[in-house]
């Protein structure tokens, strides 16, 4: 019987007919469970999930959707907001705007790895989306990621060719690093050492050199500190430290920088 079950799958696939197609080759399987038929399901479930995907775009339902995200989220519904904007993102996949809505109204319900996702997917679809970038970076900062907020921000400011959004991305850089700076208040230089060794973000350069122990923590952090262009941000930065956003344009110095800023050698007085 498995064989004829398999039989009116295979039929019911050259007809177009995913449905049935998938109904007949799960009774053949409950029958007898062979990896040709198999093969055949799981390919068949693949295409009609790509089908009905295709089928659901729908650019002016998508936008009814966008409006009615919009009109939740305006009510404080984050719920519904979350909700109407998943419909707009089925309906207009490849439209930045719903992914980027719906990482705002994701973040109000604080679900903020979520709310990056999103922004990553808006991303992907425009790498100028603004917006994109600033709630990503927003998210990461509230998850207190302030080495990925950072480089979230850079990386903005590197998109913003015509610098419209220059003032924003200044000012949430600076409030990044504030916070940062206030969160290690008080820590002693045993208590850096400390943090650094257990924090993985902070502990290893992009490319791949581990701090395996204090001593070469101590000659890595003493060579940044040593640079004479170092030397003179640094004492920039020490009556100045918005200056630091400028400086970070500059991806050599911007790692540099990044890396005594987790080190607690850059902090504001």
């Amino acid at each position: 019987m498995y064989r004829a079950f398999g039989r009116i799958g295979n039929a019911y696939q050259k007809l177009g007919d995913l449905g049935n197609a998938i109904e007949y080759y799960q009774r053949s399987l409950t029958e007898h469970r062979t990896p040709d038929v198999l093969a055949k399901l799981r390919a068949v479930e693949k295409t009609k999930i790509e089908n009905d995907k295709k089928a659901y775009i729908d650019p002016e339902r998508a936008e009814q959707a966008r409006e009615e995200g919009n009109k939740c989220f305006k009510e404080a519904d984050w719920p519904g907001a979350v909700k109407a904007y998943t419909e707009m993102v089925q309906r207009a996949p490849e439209d930045p705007r719903g992914y980027s809505n719906r990482a705002a109204a994701l973040a109000k319900l604080m679900s903020f790895p979520e709310a990056v996702k999103d922004c990553d997917e808006a991303i992907k679809r425009d790498p100028k989306f603004m917006r994109a970038y600033i709630r990503k970076a927003q998210a990461q900062l509230a998850m207190r990621d302030y080495n990925k907020c950072l480089d979230t921000l850079t990386t903005a400011q590197e998109a913003d060719a015509e610098g419209k959004h220059g003032a924003e991305l200044e000012s949430l850089m600076r409030k990044c690093m504030q916070t940062m700076y206030a969160a290690r208040e008080g820590e002693t230089e045993e208590q850096t050492m400390e943090r650094i060794q257990k924090d993985p973000e902070v502990s290893f350069t992009k490319s791949g050199s581990f701090l395996g122990n204090s001593a070469n923590f101590v000659v890595k952090i003493a060579s940044i500190i040593s640079d004479p262009v170092m030397q003179s941000i640094l004492q920039q930065a020490k009556t100045n430290p918005a200056a630091l956003n400028e400086h970070m344009k500059n991806p050599i110095i911007r790692q540099r920088i990044q890396r005594l800023m987790m080190a607690g050698v850059i902090r504001l007085g």
